[in-house]
């Protein structure tokens, strides 16, 4: 075993602070907020007139309902025993088909149209149609791409179409790669109902980041090169590429990871592999130690959307991984850790309180199989973990308007531990997400909570400089524990504010000083804050 000197930090507090693959993950970010998609439902087809003659009253008895198709007539009878049996007049007849409509409508089907036919009554049995609304054709503006062709016209020819089934294939649409769905109408052509959609889809993209948020071991400056190509092999697949450097040190931090993701059936379930490769090499006050860190992990995942549409979606998510890590000190071997786990989760957002939620959760198995670090090994980052320890993570985020251009924005997120944890599944208070005052890993644990609140102000068009620009405060704290043995546990608060700007449609700059108020960061020694300024250039 390697004997490390304890200052200025405790030899598991470099090892763990260094570590590469919770390094380059702390990056992956919650979701954003989902994209509105304008859905217009308004039905277009022209029906006739209620009634004919003079404009007179009519003597109805019965009312019979004819073309209904996917609702039976026992449906209507509550909205039609108001006006039968009695004499109605045009006014009468219009309000007769308006509630007829309205009544399929409560049902789903947005697209319902109903209409008194030219008839003649026969024992005075008033004949009213019904069209539940079923959509004719499809003309697609814009990207005319044939994934998108495909996914659509499961609406057309299929009987009348809900809200609900409406919104899931747009949706779904949607969410193929590189694909976006500007906005749908309904248009009309002779007695044929039309949906129009406008989208777009992009062959590639990507961005560079530049962020100052690192520590000085290992940056502070860090750079970000992200990548993605879609419909490389099949047109409903992406391929996504990610590196990552400390670009004025080059050997303190490197990172790569790739993703291959395809969507298998129209049902928009999607399955993926995925890797990534870490490297550290820690500068500044750790120079001196010869700390080598190396981390690879593998993957296979699953998704599928068990509800898409625009207020709600909840997705299934389900994946297998292996990790590895290992650390050097001094040229000998002093960590080295492999975790093998499946994870079982659900992602989803929804209204709530008057604004929108957002969350995940899930549940990891670790798994004694593959060469998993097991108990009381020599060379493991914590002696007393087991390979198949069981955790529970989450995450929720909140948001809502208060007055206009002024919103708020709660967040928490924890982990659960049934057991000892090896350093890759720990709990961690510090970094851009919760406890911006303090450096990434300030605190680590076995589980944990942790929540922040965020105040903020939008100010469009500011100055006529920027395209958008939000200024916010915040506050943050959490508490992380460890089971057994473990070391590292506590409890930090902080607070700051900062913008956040888009100063074209493809640049983004954002700057926050972050403060420490319960403990001094261990990258400074002191209660000095952090000034975060990350840059971000899409192309």
């Amino acid at each position: 075993m390697v004997l490390l000197a304890a200052s200025p930090l405790a030899a598991q507090d470099a090892l763990d602070r260094t570590n590469p693959q919770g390094l380059a993950n702390r990056d992956e970010l919650q979701l954003p907020p989902p994209d509105k998609v304008r859905i217009e439902v308004q039905p277009v087809l022209d029906m006739p007139a209620a009634g004919s003659g003079d404009g007179g009253t009519v003597d109805v008895g019965a009312i019979i309902i004819d073309g209904l198709v996917a609702m039976d007539r026992a449906a209507f009878a509550r909205v039609i025993e108001p006006f039968a049996g009695r004499p109605l007049d045009r006014t009468e007849m219009v309000r007769l088909t308006d509630a007829i409509a309205a009544r399929a409508r409560e049902e789903g089907y947005v697209l319902a149209s109903a209409w008194i036919p030219e008839q003649a009554l026969v024992g005075g049995t008033l004949r009213v149609r019904i069209d539940e609304g079923t959509v004719d054709g499809l003309r697609i503006e814009g990207s005319d791409d044939p994934a998108i062709r495909r996914q659509l016209e499961r609406l057309v020819g299929g009987g009348p179409v809900t809200l609900a089934a409406l919104q899931r294939e747009v949706l779904l649409a949607d969410d193929l790669p590189g694909v976006w769905i500007r906005s749908t109408r309904f248009e009309r052509e002779g007695t044929r109902r039309i949906l129009v959609v406008d989208a777009a889809r992009s062959d590639a993209g990507g961005s560079v980041l530049v962020a100052t948020d690192g520590t000085k071991p290992l940056g502070p400056v860090r750079a970000r090169i992200d990548f993605d190509a879609n419909g490389l092999i099949s047109p409903r697949d992406r391929v996504d590429l990610s590196i990552s450097a400390t670009p004025f040190d080059p050997e303190e931090l490197a990172f790569f990871s790739a993703r291959y993701t395809v969507i298998v059936n129209d049902a928009g379930t999607s399955v993926g592999a995925f890797g990534s490769w870490s490297r550290t090499e820690p500068g500044a006050y750790l120079a001196g130690r010869g700390l080598l860190g190396e981390a690879w992990q593998a993957g296979l995942r699953l998704r599928h959307p068990l509800m898409r549409g625009s207020a709600h979606s909840l997705w299934l998510e389900a994946s297998g991984e292996v990790q590895d890590l290992r650390q050097d000190a001094f040229g000998q071997l002093a960590r080295h850790d492999r975790i093998a786990l499946a994870r079982l989760g659900f992602y989803g957002y929804g209204p709530l309180a008057g604004g929108s939620l957002q969350g995940r959760a899930t549940v990891s198995q670790g798994l004694p199989v593959l060469g998993a670090t097991g108990t009381s090994d020599p060379l493991a980052s914590r002696f007393d973990a087991a390979p198949d320890f069981t955790t529970l993570t989450w995450w929720l985020n909140w948001r809502r308007g208060i007055v206009p251009r002024v919103s708020l924005s709660l967040a928490a997120t924890g982990q659960f531990s049934s057991a000892p944890l090896l350093i890759g599944e720990s709990f961690v208070l510090g970094g851009t997400q919760f406890l911006r005052g303090y450096d990434f890993a300030q605190r680590v644990g076995d589980q944990g909570v942790a929540g922040s609140a965020e105040l903020r102000y939008d100010w469009p068009r500011a100055l006529g400089g920027v395209r958008h620009l939000q200024l916010y405060a915040f506050a943050d704290g959490g508490t992380v524990s460890n089971l057994g043995g473990g070391l590292g546990g506590g409890t930090l608060a902080s607070s700051g504010a900062g913008l956040r700007t888009d100063i074209t449609r493809d640049l983004d700059l954002d700057f926050e000083v972050a403060v420490p108020l319960t403990e001094e960061r261990y990258d400074t020694g002191d209660n000095s804050p952090r000034l975060n300024l990350r840059i971000v250039q899409s192309f």
